[in-house]
């Protein structure tokens, strides 16, 4: 869905213009039609998947940049490109403390970013879902992010790349994620798979996140047209 993408893109560059008075951006990630899987605990609970996918419908694209330094660059990962080499993303959280009143709960968990070469990009994430018109958002933080270097110093997509050596490692940053209620699932009421998602984050060299509940909420009104 390259609307959706774009959309996200620009959202995330208002949002990181924006904070960059507090503390500017090292690297940002976009990824967009992503396959989220939802496994209800049938108590309140439950586990959130959002991986990348080259089949039911769904192409995952995104992209991964380092805005600053001299080793300065985007991976751009092309629809679809799950299975073609080593790149992949997958992202893990929990849900729970759920009140469907209010439609919030917490969640915590991992991402891993993985480019053509098999070097990663990891990071720690704790935050709040929301539900609201007809969509449920992941408004968190990153923690404890790096680079895990596996071939060659630079990350590398199918077009692009950028090195890896970004300074300030482990970074801290802001991360959305995005999806469409799935058809009879209400706000995490029972399993679903297959749900477009997307997400979008920054990481930064201070403690001071920058929150995104803005780029999830302009996500959310613009995907529904």
């Amino acid at each position: 869905m390259p609307k959706f993408q774009s959309i996200a893109v620009g959202a995330l560059a208002m949002v990181v213009a924006a904070g960059s008075a507090v503390a500017g951006p090292l690297v940002t990630f976009t990824y967009t039609n992503l396959n989220g899987i939802y496994n209800d605990n049938g108590n309140g609970t439950g586990n959130f998947t959002a991986l990348a996918t080259n089949g039911g419908g769904l192409r995952t694209d995104g992209s991964v940049s380092r805005v600053v330094g001299p080793g300065a660059g985007t991976a751009v990962f092309n629809p679809g490109f799950f299975g073609g080499s080593a790149a992949d993303f997958v992202l893990n959280l929990s849900v729970f403390n759920k009140n469907n009143v209010f439609g919030t709960a917490q969640g915590i968990g991992h991402f891993t970013i993985t480019d053509t070469l098999g070097n990663r990009l990891e990071g720690d994430l704790t935050g709040d879902w929301i539900n609201f018109g007809g969509a449920t958002f992941f408004n968190g933080a990153i923690s404890n992010s790096f680079f895990v270097p596996i071939l060659a110093g630079a990350f590398v997509g199918n077009t692009g790349f950028f090195a890896m050596d970004v300074p300030g490692q482990p970074l801290d940053g802001s991360l959305v994620q995005l999806f469409l209620d799935a058809p009879g699932a209400g706000f995490f009421d029972a399993s679903f798979r297959e749900i477009s998602t997307g997400v979008a984050g920054q990481l930064v060299p201070t403690p001071a996140s920058i929150s995104l509940l803005g780029l999830g909420g302009l996500i959310a009104a613009r995907r529904r047209r």
